[in-house]
């Protein structure tokens, strides 16, 4: 009887151990699936430097048109230093809508690795959800 009970409570461990690995979204490319969110269908965020180092800083947004209300957008145009990255500059911008399109540009005067970081508050009504996303990183050389 005691081996019946140890081995169920074995196989229920296993069982546990198992919804909670397969409970991650892991797509084939072995990348994890980006969150739910509740009044965000998508964000996409790109960096693309110009041959005479003009930086564009586009940032897109899709809500939900059922709910969200409002998106508030800051873009960090970010340089790598060491570890860590140091802001360059930064823009915020207000849309009254469930949809934006949010486009920044700036000359880069230094030579260094690059990426955009946008972060986002998008609201339906006073309620609002925090979304974030990071560029792919640009090299720039002077």
């Amino acid at each position: 009887m005691k081996k019946l009970i140890s081995c169920l409570v074995a196989l229920l461990m296993c069982c546990s151990i198992g919804s909670i690995s397969m409970s991650a979204a892991v797509i084939p490319d072995g990348s994890i699936a980006a969150p739910y969110y509740l009044y965000t269908n998508s964000i996409t965020t790109t960096l693309s430097v110009s041959s005479n180092n003009e930086a564009s800083c586009r940032t897109t947004i899709s809500g939900n048109s059922d709910t969200a209300t409002k998106i508030v957008v800051t873009q960090y145009l970010e340089k790598k230093n060491g570890n860590s990255w140091d802001e360059v500059t930064k823009w915020t911008d207000t849309f009254n809508s469930w949809w934006c399109n949010c486009t920044n540009s700036y000359t880069i005067t230094e030579s260094g690795t690059y990426r955009l970081r946008s972060v986002a508050k998008v609201y339906s009504g006073s309620k609002y959800e925090n979304v974030d996303i990071t560029s792919t990183e640009k090299t720039v050389k002077i």
